[in-house]
């Protein structure tokens, strides 16, 4: 029993207390002027306590709370309309896993094919160039220091750079290797871990190298009815530090901030809202008997108030 239906059980008690009151008057005081003044006076208190708490039923109202904190994008919509959404390409890190696709600008496609890492092989080449993730996945891994190693051209700096920049260093290094080479270069294990609340709670793994926080939360199933869509915390990893960033749902103004974009290894964490936290911190045996010690007495009272009626 929440703690909203326990106010209830003592309105209603309240109630059939007023009720016993007025019916208790001596001498049928309820509706004989002539009684005494303490008669009236309590029959007066009897009401004006009937009065309010109808008046405080009548003025509460939850779902104006409900809808004030669940609903999404409540401030901001007129003015996100002026701001694109383009999300720009990530700096590559350590251990980041991409994938490199060599083509060459000639029918001679077999000097290209060096390069270019087969999904059925096994986990590395016989250069030890290339690398099978945990999902499966083949590609060149980025390791600690922030190099990845191909056949021919040996080592090259990837960390720092973004896939284009990238993508053209390759490019130019494997000129003399392959004619007229056109180079792609894709991040292929972005991911993210969402925590809290959250429907699915756990590591993402997005299919492109660009998400945003949008992704994030649809790929973890939303957030619970529990979860506090003002309290949204993001923490990133930047150059050895974490970074800390705050997001309300309710206003689109994170859309413009650096926390919209997903980078490598995000961390995401919903908080509880303030009925999750109530929840956890009562003890479920003893709201069971208070919702029991309610209604016992509600059944003594609506017994007692009825044998008076009867005994007039």
């Amino acid at each position: 029993m929440h703690s909203f239906d326990l106010l209830l059980e003592c309105i209603f008690l309240l109630f059939l207390y007023s009720i016993h009151t007025l019916w208790d008057l001596p001498g049928g005081a309820l509706f004989n002027p002539k009684k005494s003044d303490m008669h009236n006076n309590t029959k007066l208190i009897s009401l004006v306590l009937f009065v309010g708490i109808i008046s405080l039923l009548s003025s509460c109202d939850p779902q104006k709370r409900i809808n004030k904190d669940y609903n999404y994008f409540q401030k901001g919509l007129d003015s996100i309309n002026q701001y694109n959404g383009a999300l720009t390409d990530l700096k590559l890190l350590p251990n980041d896993l991409i994938s490199i696709q060599v083509i060459a600008g000639s029918l001679r496609q077999e000097d290209a094919s060096l390069f270019n890492l087969s999904s059925a092989g096994s986990t590395s080449s016989s250069m030890g160039a290339s690398t099978t993730s945990a999902s499966g996945g083949v590609g060149y891994q980025i390791d600690q220091e922030g190099y990845i190693e191909m056949p021919k051209i040996g080592k090259i700096k990837a960390a720092g750079l973004t896939k284009v920049e990238l993508a053209e260093l390759l490019k130019n290094k494997l000129s003399d290797e392959v004619k007229n080479p056109l180079v792609i270069v894709k991040l292929t294990n972005l991911k993210a871990n969402v925590l809290g609340e959250v429907k699915r709670p756990g590591v993402v793994n997005f299919k492109t190298d660009k998400a945003n926080l949008f992704d994030a939360i649809a790929e973890a199933g939303d957030l619970t009815d529990a979860g506090k869509r003002e309290d949204i915390v993001l923490l990133r990893q930047i150059n050895g530090k974490f970074e800390t960033y705050k997001i309300d749902l309710r206003n689109t103004a994170f859309i413009k901030t650096e926390a919209f974009q997903i980078h490598q290894n995000d961390v995401i964490y919903v908080a509880a809202n303030d009925n999750k936290l109530k929840t956890l911190n009562v003890n479920p045996n003893f709201q069971r008997d208070i919702s029991l010690g309610l209604a016992a007495l509600s059944t003594l009272a609506i017994i007692f108030n009825t044998i008076s009626i009867f005994r007039r």
